[in-house]
């Protein structure tokens, strides 16, 4: 996205200004008055920004304000306030800007100017945007969008679009920017806008559908935008030298188009024409892209030595406008049959990206802690055993484990690629099939991380939005509720903490499991004890869509186990919630019975059932083999952790076909004096 940005910026600057120096100018500004002193003021600003001076730059929009202030003149100070914000946006001053936005914010619309008013809000998110605080921009643009909705203000909803776009296509959720995208463009063709801001919007547009591999959508997005530009410009007779940079954007993102839809020529003649545009009048920028271009184009052509000649072009600009230029080089490397390089250059891309993705993630909760930071409130004394602002903090623990979690994850990655490429080079025969699977496995990773955010945030949003309305209820001005009411919001209130505490409880077991930390086994128990706690852990007795039994053989009583009587019961609890959860109405069965070590509790369910194939990978962290059912997938995983450092182990007996049918073993005191069961023996039923 930094080339439409920088697009957009290059057209700004392109604009002309008349003949003269700044020190002139200073000099004759004090004899001017009215317009001709206006006039002065704009070109002297404009020659400040081609030279850099911020410090002048600032001063000069500072006279220029307090001049049109005296004078009256709204439409002029207008001018003057908003190129203060671009200084302040174009030098990256973000502390400044965040300062001052809110006053020149309340100045544009106290005095009728929209445009500049939305654009200074668009400025201030994109401050946020940049600075990893994704979820504050996010918050922005919907306000926004909410603020131009109550105004009906049609230029407001299309910065507010354009703004969610760009969220969304930095979170990697393209269909989403490319729906908000399209609301934008429809937004500026009724308000008609300008052809510069219609270039911007239809630019990320074509980037958010490259980047998704639809090709064919940003054809025929290339093809309405060219379209467009024309018929904007029908009037003049010639294309306006400022408009060269869009209508080569244009068609850079048509040829990219075309050679991946592998229309090697058609892409070509396209990019020629592109080519001849940028040597009329075309920027640095505009040479940029057209050597991007040339690059694609001819790796899809299959000429991988033209396109390193590109990439050396580009490199030697030292001009930081965007695109993965390594990646681009790994690729034609390994065209050329440079194995060795490519894998260096890939891995060097790799662990760029996974320090990246862990510097945004930690802003990103960071972030995440900030926004969720709410008032102490006064509930009423029928209340006062709500746990709200115990949830509020078990969100920011949540955070801060996801945050450590996810970064023992990636170390674990990192070492299994290291591994990966020590192989790599001592078999270089094989080094081209190793780095595809390499790349698959980086998608299936991202893929993974995603799934979990995803989960994760669907399973703490429900209770966190029960607990924000009802709060909103409960503290709401000359709200009178009867004991009855009261008495339900409190158990809601509950309950939906209970949710979000049981949550991270799991993540905490999940955190310990992977620790492998042994657990101390101090407590000598039976079995039934086992049983009963944790069918009444899962509330097996409320779960009315089940039938629920526990059956064991009455030798088991005289076993004792020496293990942890709390672990012991959470990873049978885990078992037991899992067969409830997947049996929409049937039966879930618990025996107990004998073997030659020790003791197993067998769960029997009559639920939807695991195929085979799946045997082992429903063990693994987050797999859900459905996800038309809650939950986060590391129920299993915790449950088998827990009972393999109690000694014994979970499985799944995958000759049951009526269901599913979980076996956790736990070893006895004495295993040589174990019983075992016979076909005799007799079964005791106890009905839940």
């Amino acid at each position: 996205m930094r080339f439409v940005k920088l697009t957009l910026l290059c057209l700004c600057l392109s604009l002309s200004v008349k003949a003269g120096t700044v020190d002139s100018l200073r000099q004759v500004i004090p004899t001017l008055d009215y317009d001709e002193r206006s006039k002065a003021y704009l070109q002297m600003s404009q020659l400040l920004s081609s030279g850099h001076d911020v410090k002048a730059m600032l001063e000069c929009t500072n006279e220029w304000i307090a001049y049109e202030q005296n004078r009256g003149n709204a439409g002029e100070e207008d001018k003057a306030r908003w190129s203060r914000i671009a200084v302040l946006t174009n030098c990256a001053l973000d502390s400044m800007l965040l300062a001052e936005a809110p006053e020149q914010m309340n100045w544009f619309a106290s005095h009728g100017f929209w445009n500049n008013y939305y654009d200074t809000w668009d400025s201030k998110a994109c401050v946020y945007l940049y600075s990893g605080r994704i979820q504050t921009a996010l918050r922005e643009a919907y306000k926004m969008l909410d603020d131009a909705q109550t105004r009906d203000k049609n230029y407001g909803r299309s910065v507010a679009y354009q703004l969610m776009g760009v969220v969304y296509e930095g979170m990697g959720q393209y269909a989403q920017a490319a729906e908000v995208f399209r609301k934008c463009i429809a937004q500026l063709k009724e308000s008609d806008g300008r052809v510069e801001v219609l270039t911007t919007v239809y630019d990320y547009l074509c980037q958010t559908l490259d980047a998704s591999h639809d090709y064919e959508g940003v054809l025929s997005v290339a093809n309405e935008w060219e379209q467009c530009v024309k018929q904007r410009l029908s009037q003049k007779s010639s294309l306006p030298e400022i408009h060269y940079a869009t209508y080569i954007a244009c068609l850079c993102n048509k040829t990219s188009a075309l050679a991946g839809l592998k229309h090697i020529d058609e892409a070509q003649q396209i990019l020629l024409k592109a080519s001849q545009l940028q040597s009329k009048s075309g920027t640095p920028l505009g040479l940029y892209r057209i050597y991007y271009t040339h690059t694609r184009w001819a790796l899809a052509a299959g000429k991988p030595h033209e396109a390193l000649q590109y990439i050396d072009s580009i490199q030697h600009m030292d001009l930081n406008a965007g695109g993965n230029i390594d990646f681009l080089r790994g690729q034609a490397l390994q065209m050329m049959g440079r194995y060795k390089e490519a894998s260096e250059l890939f891995y060097d891309l790799y662990l760029a990206k996974d320090s990246t993705y862990t510097r945004e993630m930690r802003l990103q909760l960071d972030e995440l802690n900030t926004l969720y930071k709410v008032d102490e409130l006064k509930i009423q004394s029928q209340l006062e055993r709500s746990r709200f602002w115990m949830g509020i903090a078990i969100l920011i623990v949540f955070a801060l484990l996801l945050f450590i979690f996810l970064r023992h994850r990636a170390a674990v990655r990192l070492r299994r690629e290291h591994a990966l490429l020590q192989e790599s080079n001592e078999k270089l025969e094989h080094s081209n099939q190793q780095l595809q699977l390499a790349n698959m496995r980086a998608g299936e990773s991202s893929k993974m991380k995603s799934l979990f955010i995803r989960q994760v945030s669907h399973e703490i949003r429900t209770p966190l939005n029960i607990l924000s309305g009802f709060t909103q209820v409960i503290t709401s001005s000359g709200m009178n509720l009867d004991e009855t009411t009261k008495a339900e919001i409190h158990a809601r209130i509950i309950e939906s903490t209970d949710r979000i505490t049981g949550l991270v409880n799991k993540m905490l077991e999940l955190s310990d499991a992977s620790s492998q930390a042994i657990i101390e086994c101090n407590d000598d128990v039976n079995a039934m004890q086992i049983a009963l706690q944790a069918s009444q852990d899962a509330r097996m007795s409320q779960a009315r869509h089940v039938a629920f039994d526990i059956v064991a053989d009455p030798n088991v009583k005289n076993i004792q186990l020496r293990t942890n009587l709390k672990q012991a019961t959470r990873a049978l609890s885990l078992l037991l919630d899992n067969a409830q959860k997947f049996t929409k109405e049937g039966t879930v069965l618990l025996k107990i019975d004998a073997y030659e070590n020790g003791l197993q509790f067998v769960v029997e369910d009559t639920g939807i059932g695991v195929p085979v194939t799946e045997a082992e990978r429903i063990f693994e962290e987050f797999v859900q083999l459905d996800g038309y059912y809650e939950g986060t997938g590391i129920g299993l995983t915790v449950a088998r952790s827990i009972a393999r450092r109690l000694g014994g182990d979970v499985v799944l007996d995958t000759s049951y076909e009526r269901g599913a049918r979980f076996v956790m073993k736990l070893p006895a005191i004495d295993s040589t004096s174990t019983p075992k069961m016979n076909a005799n023996d007799q079964v005791v039923g106890t009905s839940m």
